[in-house]
């Protein structure tokens, strides 16, 4: 008997894991026609409107999507035993949920002209409602009905294996958190992943005062490159960059190591290091505008000392002008590199200091063979930090040079500001824009593969 529940459970088991096959492209489906949809709405419509199957693809791509979907539910409902009910099961409330959902979809999508008048009488609320009416009421209701089926199907599964499957984990583990998100969710969807792709859009396009779509291909950045005020930015963008790396590593790692000693008033010495992160880079920038001013500043106070011949004056000098704002940047951020590697450090086990100081091993040794070492995570972390703030330099340069002297200290963020404001150039600052989104992917790419792509292969 036992062995024939065993058998039973193994092919129930088996016939479960065919239908989770289909529950990503279920998924899939539904997410894909409501992101087209949006995608409609938000304007891209226009691109296909002159073509000859424009009115088909806008109207159509997204029940082309909903079609995969309903193929897959189809797949899946084929799939699991048909002995399980979904009776008294936990997936029942989500289902009836997004069925009712659905009726009312239905219901404002059929009688949308006659409830129109009604809706409004609510007025700017109402007229949200308006917009759930027609085609895209369908729209909604058809993809709450492929929830719910899809929600059906897991419930029944759900009966047989405990892991919990796709539809599990999105549309009933957690739903409530989930819709809380949804702002935020939209928010990155609309603002700034549709930001970034409409800007590399219009990149290659020769759009001027206001966007158009007139494409140019890469003649965009052709001119940037060759243009001598952005090979300057890039330039300065590299030193600051190296430098800032460098010191700012070095500078924190020490603090740290210092006020890891278990000093007295370690509190009063870490707060005085962190206040400079605590102003914003205008005010640092203005500050130190100031102690580098060679009529005010630390060349006037020392040559009032006596030592006439003292010169320190890198913001009225070409050659080192970017040194001047790396010192801002440095006397800014190094005290939160600071508290990042004291975080590290006190994570590390005491036991292997009291270890390291038996073997006689050197403090600086222990140092640099076995507590950086295992301080990776978080020099990692400090390295995608600073490397983001780098590619983003650009209220220190306006606040202590503007830019000068001449375009001694242009870089690329600022670069971006005055051709798409100031030089009513969008093509421009979209094809610099987008260097920079390059540079920025090149160092979050290889952090995410090195924090997650290694955990999970590693397991």
């Amino acid at each position: 008997m036992a062995e024939t529940v065993d058998a039973g459970t193994m092919v129930a088991g088996a016939q479960v894991t065919r239908s989770r096959r289909w529950e990503p492209w279920l998924l899939g489906g539904i997410v894909a026609g409501l992101l087209v949809r949006l995608a409609m709405l938000l304007g891209l419509a226009s691109w296909f409107e002159d073509m000859p199957a424009g009115v088909w693809i806008i109207e159509g791509l997204p029940w082309l999507c909903f079609a995969v979907a309903a193929f897959a539910l189809a797949a899946m409902v084929s799939a699991p035993p048909s002995r399980l009910s979904l009776a008294g099961n936990r997936f029942r409330r989500h289902v009836v949920g997004w069925l009712i959902g659905a009726a009312v979809l239905l219901f404002m999508a059929l009688l949308g002209p006659q409830i129109e008048p009604m809706l409004d009488v609510l007025g700017k609320s109402g007229g949200i409602l308006v917009d759930f009416t027609g085609s895209n009421g369908l729209l909604l209701a058809a993809a709450a009905i492929l929830i719910a089926g899809g929600l059906a199907v897991a419930g029944r599964a759900d009966k047989v294996v405990s892991t919990p499957g796709t539809f599990e984990r999105v549309w009933a583990v957690n739903l409530t958190a989930k819709v809380a998100a949804i702002p935020m969710i939209l928010v990155a969807l609309g603002v700034f992943t549709g930001g970034t792709i409409w800007t590399v859009v219009y990149s290659f396009t020769s759009s001027k005062l206001l966007p158009r779509t007139k494409w140019v291909g890469l003649d965009q950045y052709e001119r940037l490159w060759e243009t001598p005020r952005w090979i300057v930015s890039i330039e300065n963008l590299l030193i600051y960059g190296v430098c800032s790396l460098v010191l700012s590593i070095t500078i924190g790692f020490v603090l740290a190591a210092l006020i890891d000693q278990k000093i007295r008033f370690e509190n009063t010495f870490r707060t005085i290091i962190l206040y400079p992160f605590a102003l914003s880079f205008i005010v640092t920038g203005l500050v130190w505008q100031w102690l580098l001013n060679p009529d005010l500043g630390i060349q006037s106070v020392v040559r009032g000392l006596g030592w006439t011949s003292f010169t320190f004056d890198p913001l009225y000098n070409a050659d080192i002008v970017i040194f001047g704002i790396l010192i801002a940047g440095l006397w800014q951020g190094s005290g939160l590199v600071m508290v990042l590697m004291l975080a590290g450090l006190r994570g590390i086990d005491q036991e292997i200091w009291k270890a390291a100081r038996v073997d006689g091993i050197p403090a600086w040794k222990t140092y640099l063979f076995i507590v950086i070492p295992m301080m990776r995570p978080v020099f990692i972390t400090t390295l995608v930090l600073i490397a983001s703030g780098i590619v983003r330099l650009y209220d220190l340069v306006v606040a202590q040079t503007s830019g000068g002297p001449g375009i001694a200290s242009e870089v690329p963020a600022k670069y971006v500001y005055d051709y798409m404001f100031q030089g009513q150039n969008l093509g421009q600052g979209f094809a610099a824009s987008t260097m920079m989104l390059l540079a920025v992917a090149i160092v979050i790419i290889p952090w995410a593969y090195l924090e997650f792509g290694g955990k999970k292969r590693h397991g």
